[in-house]
């Protein structure tokens, strides 16, 4: 990211902006898919960070999972894919990173619902099979039309919903939490967020070395520190690989200065940007086992 930073803002300061890629388009990297998702066969569109011998078929069978799209606030046709466990007491709604589409992210649903939980991932727009492109309104309205969704499907407790966001899913995931605090919609039972940012005014920063107004470079804002002051007791779990040079280890400190939850801060020694779950091994189901605890009433 950093890289990426020095070629949007030039040895000159802002001079020669227009050879390198603007900050938005950084961001957002979808991938768009036309057809079903081939959950069923060790297909390339299921290749995740998570295993190490590349793609494989869901372990999650067909009768477990459900899937459809919901229009948003926006008129976007949001695709979303509904991985049931008979007999959870917990769901997660797992918003994932800036690339790809959510099959890339597969493996990380198998992993929570492995662990005992119902997963709905869905894709922003622009996303996979999801309409429209990507913006931030875009982005935090199908987050919203999703989690209404998501009370509606079988075994889901409308008490017991946490929120999971890996990288850019973090905004959308703490967009809900506020949202929720404020009254404003269905409120989250927790939240936990992985190698999440403050805002983009300091992933801005990072990378300029500098003071530098954001809108220079960017029209998003996505200001998850904001979102943090606002959990007014929501139980919060950050997590951050101390080794992340993509979203630098100083982010995870800013979210939890700003938090007003009941916020832990859990480092993944070692941990790089995307390797979280890797590197935390049985402590990753752990930390999120202690998330639910500290919801239950």
């Amino acid at each position: 990211m950093r890289a990426a930073f020095a070629c949007l803002l030039g040895a000159a300061g802002l001079v020669g902006l227009s050879g390198c890629m603007n900050l938005d388009d950084f961001l957002f990297n979808p991938t768009r898919v036309e057809t079903p998702y081939r959950f069923d066969e060790p297909s390339p569109e299921l290749d995740g960070d998570l295993d190490p011998n590349g793609p494989h078929a869901s372990r999650i069978p067909r009768w477990a999972r459900t899937e459809g799209f919901v229009e948003s606030a926006l008129g976007d046709e949001i695709h979303w894919v509904y991985a049931h466990l008979p007999g959870a007491q917990d769901t997660i709604l797992y918003s994932h990173g800036n690339a790809h589409h959510l099959a890339r992210y597969w493996d990380r649903v198998e992993l929570l619902w492995e662990g005992g939980y119902n997963v709905l991932i869905y894709d922003y727009p622009g996303y996979g099979r999801s309409s429209g492109s990507p913006t931030e309104p875009g982005v935090l309205a199908s987050a919203e039309a999703v989690l209404d969704v998501l009370q509606t499907l079988p075994g889901v407790d409308s008490e017991r919903i946490f929120g999971v966001g890996f990288s850019l899913g973090g905004a959308p995931t703490l967009h809900l939490a506020a949202r929720g605090a404020r009254g404003e919609g269905p409120a989250l039972a927790g939240i936990s967020t992985e190698a999440a940012f403050c805002s983009i005014e300091a992933l801005v920063e990072d990378g300029a070395g500098l003071d530098l107004p954001v809108g220079y470079v960017s029209t998003l804002r996505f200001d998850n520190c904001a979102r943090m002051a606002e959990l007014d007791g929501l139980p919060v779990l950050l997590r951050h690989g101390d080794a992340d040079d993509f979203v630098l280890p100083r982010h995870a400190t800013l979210l939890e200065a700003a938090g007003a939850g009941a916020v832990e801060l859990e480092w993944a020694v070692g941990a790089d940007h995307s390797d979280i779950p890797l590197v935390l091994g049985d402590a990753y189901l752990e930390g999120l086992e202690r998330l639910s605890a500290r919801a239950r009433p």
